[in-house]
This record gives C-alpha cells, sequence and structure tokens, in this order.
C-alpha cells in the first residue's frame, strides 16, 4: 500500500507542477510528449598493451544486457519570463525491461515530459535484483584470448541491486521531446583499461572458464562493478537517426 500511495503522489505531484507552470508561459499544451531514453555498451574489443618479445591477450564482448526497473528524472524548467521550477519523479519500467545494450535501436521506456526549456537534468536507473528473478541483473560475456592464443570463455554477472546516476545536456528554446531520445553509452574498455590486468584474467580461468561474479574472482568482481555504472551522455537523437 505505502508504494502505491507514493506512486500516487509522484503522478499528483507531476501533475500539479505541469498545470502551474503552464499557466505562466507559453509552452504548448496540446498533445502527449515524451522523452526518450537510450543505453547503449560500446567497444566490443579489448586489447592488452603487449611487448616486441610478447603477443598481447584480447577480449571480445558478444552479449550485454541487464534489467532496468525504475528511472528517476529531475530537472529545472523555467516557465515564462522569471519562474524556474526544480522537480523531481520516479518512473517504473513496466516489466520489469531486459535491455540489449548491444542493440542500437533500442529505447528504454518514455519519459511523460511537457515541451519547455530543461535544465540540470538528472537521471538514475535502478536495477533491482527482485525485479531480475533468478537471472543476472547485469551480464556481460565474450571470450578472451591469452597471449599464447588460448581461447576461454568469459562470463561478468551481477546479481545485487545497482543505480546508474547520469546527467543530460540542457533542453532549450522550448524544445518538443517527443521524437527525442536521449542516448547514454557504456564504454566496456573502461571496466578493463588501468582496472585488470592480463596476469590477472589469466589466474581467473578455472575449468578452462572465467566467471567474474559475487562468489567466484571476487576480487576481479569488485573492481568491475565500481565501473559498470558509468554510462556517459552522448546526445539527443531524432526519432529517425539510426547512428
Amino acid at each position: 500500500m505505502k508504494t502505491i500511495k507514493l506512486f500516487v503522489l509522484l503522478v499528483a505531484a507531476f501533475g500539479l507542477f505541469f498545470t502551474s507552470c503552464q499557466k505562466d508561459s507559453d509552452i504548448p499544451t496540446s498533445g502527449d510528449s515524451s522523452l526518450g531514453i537510450q543505453l547503449q555498451a560500446i567497444n566490443k574489443t579489448f586489447s592488452f598493451v603487449g611487448t616486441k618479445a610478447l603477443t598481447a591477450g584480447t577480449l571480445s564482448w558478444d552479449t550485454c544486457r541487464m534489467y532496468v526497473s525504475r528511472i528517476h528524472f529531475e530537472a529545472m524548467q523555467k516557465c515564462g519570463d522569471s519562474i524556474t521550477y526544480k522537480f523531481s519523479a520516479e518512473f517504473k519500467i513496466k516489466g520489469p525491461k531486459l535491455v540489449d545494450l548491444f542493440n542500437v535501436d533500442a529505447v528504454l521506456g518514455d519519459l511523460p515530459l511537457q515541451p519547455g526549456n530543461y535544465s540540470k537534468i538528472a537521471l538514475q536507473i535502478q536495477s533491482n535484483k527482485r525485479d531480475a528473478g533468478k537471472s543476472p541483473v547485469f551480464y556481460l560475456s565474450g571470450k578472451y584470448t591469452n597471449a599464447s592464443g588460448v581461447v576461454s570463455p568469459i562470463a561478468v554477472v551481477i546479481n545485487e541491486d545497482i543505480k546508474f546516476n547520469m546527467s543530460a545536456k540542457d533542453l532549450t528554446g522550448n524544445a518538443t521531446v517527443e521524437s527525442l531520445a536521449a542516448l547514454f553509452q557504456l564504454d566496456l574498455s573502461t571496466l578493463i583499461s588501468k582496472n585488470i590486468t592480463e596476469a590477472e584474467l589469466d589466474n581467473a580461468v578455472k575449468d578452462g572458464k572465467i566467471v567474474i561474479s559475487k562468489e567466484s574472482n571476487i576480487e576481479l568482481y569488485k573492481k568491475i562493478l565500481k565501473r559498470v555504472d558509468q554510462f556517459k551522455y552522448i546526445r539527443y537523437k531524432r526519432g529517425n537517426d539510426k547512428h
């Protein structure tokens, strides 16, 4: 019951904000408007730095996905010439949603926002273990080829609640957001670069494979967990922009 009441209060507050804002500005009020959120993982391959005498090991990722439970949105909106409102709202994703981070066309939900001028935009993506059930909250897999050319399957399995804090560029000029999606990217090379050594991966191989999780190769798991939330804002994409 507390969850239901909280959701109702959020919706009511959100509606009240837009009602008061629209009375004091020339922002269009006709039709529905929403802002899409797009999450992507980039750099599917990574090579360790070798030497003249030694070939470097490489990583190649083929699967990257995660569950998303909620999106928390916060921003400032200017209404009229002198009034600025600060508001925040939380949106629960129906499902929850399993996101393929290698799918360049996947859009994560739509946040209902009226056209307007938005600044100090901040988002938090929540991924909850209870929503993922028996599946990993975050899953990354591929293969590791060591300096000797031996190939081992590798998987990063996160089975705990995680949060992704992100900020986006201001939306100005009474922007109509209905055809926009805010693109955020996670550079997979940053999970390894200056974080995990080639020797550590060599030592992590057990029974011909590498599993990095809360139960296996724990120290490597802790290192990756600290960086897996580093999504960076790239740009706003129009509906027909596939890149």
